[in-house]
């Protein structure tokens, strides 16, 4: 069985008893987030604006030295309190290049967080299945240059991932061993 028939089986299993299921997927910047995501999205028939992508979800200040400066976390608490309460899937987010963008969604059954530094101790109620891509790291910053440049992006922004946000993912990583508080490790991350 690979690792995306396994997390498909305990979504159903763990679905069977419960009105929602949050999960939380995260890994490291390229690691195939939104790849599994999207997979997940099609096979339950999940609409797109339902799933919360934590690159929606920029922070004031994304370019700070902190490991969460990238993101508003309290936004995404926010987000989760609700989604656990039942409530629907209401905010106002903002991307990479500042756009603003709102959604107001009916909670589906099933609930997908997805981004980066996303399992930490404090968000661990709120997830029925979290889950951590067990891809290396220098594996998944190579595909994720791969993929900013096919994107067009330039060279400066390409090189980030070496000075910013690859730094930045094993801090995390070293801090809060998302591997140790994830229950569900998936494997099949190419």
């Amino acid at each position: 069985m690979t690792s995306f028939e396994a997390l498909v089986s305990k979504i159903e299993r763990i679905a069977k008893n419960k009105p929602h299921i949050i999960i939380g997927i995260t890994g490291f910047g390229g690691s195939g987030k939104s790849h599994i995501t999207n997979r997940l999205r099609d096979h339950f028939g999940i609409n797109d604006n339902q799933i919360v992508r934590i690159d929606n979800l920029y922070g004031p200040n994304p370019k700070g030295p902190s490991i969460f400066d990238q993101s508003d976390w309290n936004l995404i608490e926010h987000i989760l309190e609700n989604s656990s309460a039942g409530k629907r899937i209401r905010y106002q987010g903002k991307d990479h290049k500042g756009k603003v963008l709102y959604f107001d969604e009916d909670l589906p059954k099933i609930v997908i967080f997805e981004g980066i530094r996303l399992l930490q101790p404090k968000f661990s109620q709120y997830f029925d299945i979290s889950v951590w891509i067990d891809c290396p790291q220098d594996f998944a910053i190579e595909r994720a240059k791969a993929r900013d440049r096919s994107q067009g992006e330039d060279e400066e922004t390409v090189g980030g991932w070496d000075t910013d946000w690859g730094p930045k993912d094993k801090k995390y990583f070293d801090t809060y061993r998302p591997d140790q508080l994830a229950n569900f490790i998936y494997k099949d991350y190419q």
